[in-house]
C-alpha cells in the first residue's frame, strides 16, 4: 500500500510541476507579446501555449500602454473615442465601442478577434496530448 501511495504522490507532484511550468510559460508569452516587434511566425507558434484569458490580458495590457491591442501591430493608439457607444442611423443599430477602442483600426480589431477565436480552451498542461492546430491570420483584404 505504501508503494502505491508513493507512486500516486509522485504522479501528483509531477502533474503540479507540469501545470506550474505551463502557466509560467504562458506568462512569459504575455510579457513577450506586449513588445512591439513580434514576427508573425513567432506569434503563431506562441498561440498554442496560451489560454483565451492570456490573450485577453495581452490586448488589455497593450491598450493600457497606449499600443494597438493586436500583437502584430506596432501602431500607437491615437484619437481614441471618448464615447462608449456609436449609433448607426443607416443600420438602425447601437454599437458598443468598449472593445473596439483597444485597437488602432477596424482591421486590427477584426484580426484580433479572429485570432482570439482560435486560441485553444484546453488547459495548458494537457495540450501535449493533443495535435497542434495550424493557426491562421486574418487576410489583409477583409
Amino acid at each position: 500500500m505504501t508503494e502505491k501511495n508513493d507512486q500516486l504522490r509522485e504522479q501528483l507532484i509531477a502533474a503540479v510541476v507540469k501545470k506550474r511550468a505551463a502557466i509560467a510559460r504562458a506568462q512569459e508569452i504575455v510579457v513577450r507579446l506586449l513588445e512591439p516587434d513580434v514576427a508573425e511566425p513567432e506569434f503563431l507558434a506562441m498561440l498554442w501555449e496560451i489560454a483565451p484569458h492570456n490573450y485577453t490580458d495581452i490586448v488589455d495590457e497593450r491598450e493600457i500602454s497606449q499600443n494597438c491591442g493586436y500583437p502584430l501591430c506596432s501602431n500607437a493608439l491615437e484619437n481614441v473615442p471618448k464615447q462608449k457607444y456609436q449609433i448607426s442611423a443607416s443600420r438602425n443599430k447601437v454599437y458598443d465601442l468598449t472593445e473596439r477602442k483597444k485597437f488602432c483600426s477596424g482591421y486590427c480589431f477584426r484580426a484580433s478577434e479572429y485570432i482570439k477565436a482560435q486560441v485553444p480552451t484546453l488547459p495548458l498542461w494537457l495540450r501535449d496530448r493533443e495535435p497542434r492546430p495550424s493557426f491562421q491570420l486574418l487576410p489583409r483584404d477583409k
